[in-house]
C-alpha cells in the first residue's frame, strides 16, 4: 500500500488565490448592490451577480483543495467565465479592484492547471 501524496504548493497557492478573490468578490460585489448612492441598475445588477459568484468560487475551491478533480474543473470553468465578465466590467466601470480580482482568479486558474497539480488531481481520481 503506497502512501497517500501530499498536497503540491500549486494546488495550496491556487486556492489561496481563489479564496482571496471570492472574498473580495463577495465583498464589493455586495458593496456595488447595496450602495446607498444612485447607482444605474446595471452596476447593482453586476454587484448581485459578483457576490454569487464569489460565494460559488470559493465553495468550488475549498471541495477542489480537497481533490476532487470535477469540482477543480468548474472552479476553472467559473474563474474563466468570471475574468471575461470582470474584465468588460472593469472597462466600463474604470475600477482597478476588479483588475485586482480579476488577476487573483486568473492566476489561481493557471496554478490549478499547472502539471503538479494536474499529476496529484489524476492521481487522488484514481483512489
Amino acid at each position: 500500500m503506497t502512501a497517500p501524496q501530499s498536497r503540491p504548493r500549486v494546488v495550496s497557492a491556487g486556492f489561496w488565490c481563489w479564496a482571496a478573490a471570492s472574498v473580495l468578490l463577495v465583498a464589493f460585489g455586495l458593496l456595488l448592490a447595496f450602495s446607498p448612492e444612485s447607482l444605474p441598475t446595471l452596476f447593482r445588477g453586476m454587484g448581485a451577480l459578483f457576490a454569487a459568484s464569489g460565494l460559488g468560487l470559493g465553495f468550488l475551491a475549498g471541495r477542489a483543495r480537497l481533490g476532487d478533480a470535477s469540482f477543480r474543473r468548474a472552479a476553472i470553468a467559473l474563474s474563466l467565465a468570471v475574468v471575461v465578465i470582470l474584465a468588460l466590467f472593469a472597462l466600463y466601470s474604470r475600477g482597478p479592484v476588479w483588475l485586482l480580482i480579476m488577476i487573483l482568479t486568473m492566476v489561481g486558474a493557471v496554478l490549478m492547471m499547472r502539471p503538479p497539480a494536474q499529476q496529484w488531481f489524476d492521481n487522488e481520481e484514481l483512489k
